[in-house]
Order: structure tokens, then sequence, then C-alpha cells
């Protein structure tokens, strides 16, 4: 088993993130990741290291096992917590003599028997992914096999939560010290799977050949027929290329910028082939860019270990559009940390936006905060930031099968999350399920 990431490099790498999300910006606090009585040149902050076996303990930690603490318990007296559910406890230490979990040690110090520094790495550097083997048929790894899903907080934003707590403690330190807030931010994404229903009129044969033969009806097959000429010969029309213009409406309306992931390549059968060169598709992506959207690349279904092949389809795209391409997102949400982090970095994208689960919507990464990603085998932050991802259309219909009015229900949800902590609630709808029989699920999201 890899060790856990508790580097110097690392443990520096968490107190960044945490101080960050907590507002914190320059000069830090002292602060000190060691014994309780540990040194500081004035009073600031000491995390207590767990033990160090409980990061194995956690991976093998059946369900219920963990620590829940109420939100009272977490924050100083008389502070307005941002929440107020409870909150587990992934690392804990001894605090012995019958201390709480945080408390104030005789110079002004605040101790913290949380190992928020421990937590911070499990769930931003994905360690659980690496050490674990377990994948699904697209060899991704399950969110039903994550600590976060297995223990019940998948749903929190639990990196965010441990900042807030951290935020209000050293404004009780330093009582005239104001964090720098952050703001609630929607990004609205949209991966672009396909350009019509059938791109080929073997695809559209297949299809009507089986909805006249096995389901005996005429009408769809007829259906069939009628959208693969459509899509052959108004191919301007097509509701798949309409769809990108009314996603791009609906960011400038909430006066935000749509991101739009665009297929480059790819010859798996779970790559839609469609003709990224076409000039009237090139079109709408240049005026979509025009209008101040991003336009990014879907790497196709093999990049996710396939470096070369990933520079290929960015080179690709980029020649076809004629700007730098700086955003990705990997189809099917394929994904092998840390290698495909790095096949991103050494390619010279600045963003990529795949990590979520396709089955759970929630927090995968335990936060709702971009992040610069940390390598834990070269134990270095690579020039890549992660934006995580919440929320995919897929997930609420397909894979959890909830009504409308349930997704609507669970969005709700991850925004009231996302907005506790101030961080940006990612969703992710494909231009395909902005049509029938997404219809409703559609209008679902809208309304939200």
């Amino acid at each position: 088993m890899i060790a856990p990431p508790l580097t110097p490099n690392a443990i520096a790498y968490a107190w960044e993130r945490l101080l960050a999300i907590a507002g914190a910006h320059d000069p830090a606090p002292p602060h000190a990741y060691g014994p309780a009585d540990a040194p500081l040149p004035r009073p600031g902050v000491v995390i207590v290291p767990a033990a160090p076996d409980a990061w194995a303990q956690l991976l093998e930690a059946r369900p219920g096992r963990l620590t829940w603490l109420p939100a009272a318990d977490l924050f100083p007296a008389g502070y307005p917590r941002p929440f107020d559910d409870a909150v587990p406890v992934l690392f804990e230490s001894d605090a012995g003599g019958g201390k709480p979990p945080i408390w104030i040690r005789k110079d002004g110090s605040i101790v913290f028997h949380i190992d928020l520094i421990a937590a911070t790495l499990f769930m931003l550097t994905r360690w659980e992914e690496v050490v674990l083997p377990r994948r699904d048929e697209h060899d991704r790894f399950p969110a039903a096999e994550s600590v976060a899903y297995r223990q019940g907080f998948l749903d929190q934003p639990i990196v965010d939560r441990y900042a807030m707590i951290l935020r209000a403690w050293l404004q009780k330190l330093q009582p005239s010290w104001q964090p720098q807030h952050h703001q609630f931010q929607l990004r609205l994404s949209h991966d672009i799977d396909h350009l019509r229903r059938f791109e080929t009129a073997g695809l559209a044969i297949r299809q009507a050949g089986r909805d006249l033969l096995r389901e005996k009806n005429i009408a769809r097959a007829w259906r069939d027929a009628s959208d693969y000429v459509q899509g052959r010969w108004r191919f301007a029309r097509s509701p798949y290329l309409l769809a990108l213009e009314h996603f791009a409406d609906q960011a400038e309306a909430l006066n935000t910028r749509a991101v739009f992931y665009v297929l480059a390549g790819g010859d798996a059968i779970y790559d839609t082939g469609y003709d990224v060169t076409n000039p009237i598709f090139r079109h709408i992506l240049l005026r979509l860019h025009e209008r101040g959207h991003i336009i990014g690349l879907h790497p196709s279904y093999e990049t996710y270990l396939d470096p070369q092949r990933y520079l290929a389809e960015k080179t690709r795209l980029e020649n076809i559009l004629g700007f730098e391409v700086r955003h990705a997102r990997q189809h099917y949400l394929r994904f092998r940390i840390p290698n495909t982090w790095r096949t991103a970095a050494e390619a010279g994208v600045q963003e990529d936006a795949t990590l979520g689960y396709a089955q759970r919507e929630g927090f995968r990464c335990g936060t709702a905060h971009p992040f610069p990603v940390f390598d834990i085998i070269t134990d270095k932050t690579l020039p890549l930031t992660e934006m995580p991802l919440h929320v995919m259309d897929g997930t609420l219909k397909e894979y959890q099968r909830l009504t409308p009015e349930e997704s609507r229900q669970r969005l709700r949800l991850m925004a009231r999350r996302v907005a506790e902590v101030a961080g940006t609630l990612q969703l992710l709808w494909h231009n395909h399920a902005a049509l029938p029989p997404w219809t409703r699920w559609r209008e679902a999201y809208s309304q939200f």
C-alpha cells in the first residue's frame, strides 16, 4: 500500500488549502502540526496528528464507525455558524485529560484534536483511489467504494466545513482579523457528446430495425428515419446544436459563463465520432467563444491513460478553433489518479473538471472550491487546477432514477451546502439532455 501523503510538502499544501478556503490571507497565523504543546512564536493554531495507522483504519471502517460532532461543539461560543449539521471526524487524535476536541491552551493558542491536515490530504489528493483497486465497468472508481459514501458524508463539503471551523477559531484568536470572504458561484458546464441523434446511416438503420422488428413500433421507426434525415440535411437546425445556444442564453441570464467541452477524436465504442471540423459546428463554437463562454476539450474514452492521444486531440481542437484550449473534462468521467492529472498538466491544460461521481451527486473531493492538484507520487503540486464536479444530469435521471421533482430537491440541497461554504457549485448538463425524453428533467434544471 502506498504510504499516506504526510511529507513536509504535502503538509504545507494542506495548510495552504485550509487557510485559503478559510480566507486567511498573508501573513498566515503561526501554526504547527505536532503535539499539543508544540512551541509557537506567538499564539496560533496547533493541529495534533492522528495515529500513523489511522489512514488504513479509515479505509477499513464499517459504516457508522466515525464520530459525528454537533456543529455547536465545533465553533466558539456565540460565533454565527454557517451550518448546523453534525460533522464527521475523519481523523482524531487522543485529547487526553478529558479535553474537548478543540481547546485553548495557556498561551492562547488553539489546539485541534481533529486532524484537519490528514482529512484535507485524504480528500483532495484522492489517496483512497490510488490504494483501492475496485473499479466499475468503465474503469472508474465507484462512488459506493468511497469512504465518503460508506460513512454517509458524500453530500457534505467536508474540507470546506473544516476550513469554516478553522476560520471561526482564527477569529476567536484574533478578534480584529477579518477573513477574505468568497462568493457563492454557479458553474454551468456542458459536455457535447452528440451533434445529432444519428451520426451515420448505419446507426439509424439499426435503431429503426430494432424498433420495427423487435418493438413492433412503426411510429418510432419512422421517427428514427426522420431524425436521421433531419440531422443530415438540416444540420444547422439540429436540436443538439440549438441546445448549445440555449445553454449560453441561460448562463448569460445568470451573469455567468458556461463551459462547453468538445470531443476532438476517439474511436472507441463509447466515442460518438462526430465531425469536429464541420464548418457549421465550428462557427457555433467560435460564436460561443466570442460571447465570452469557455470552449474546452472533452478528451475521448481512451485518453485517461494515453498522454499522446490526449495531446493530439487537444492540438487538433486548437488548430480547428484557432486559440489555446485550457479547460478539459474526461469523456465518461474516466480518470486515474494521478496519471490523468499529469497527462492534463503536461498537455498544457490549466483546469480539469472531471472529479465527480457518475453514480451519485456529491463532493468526491470534499470541497466546492477549485484547488491546485497535488501529486502524491511525485510529492509535488502540479500546474493544474481541479474544478470539482458536483451534479450530472445522468446521475439524477439514469443512475438514481429520480423523478424531476426529486431531482429539483437534490439540486437545491447541493446548492445550499455549497452556499454555506461560499463555494462554486458545478453542474453538468449534456446537450442531448435538453431533448426528449429528458424534457421534464431539463425543466427541473432550468427552474432550479
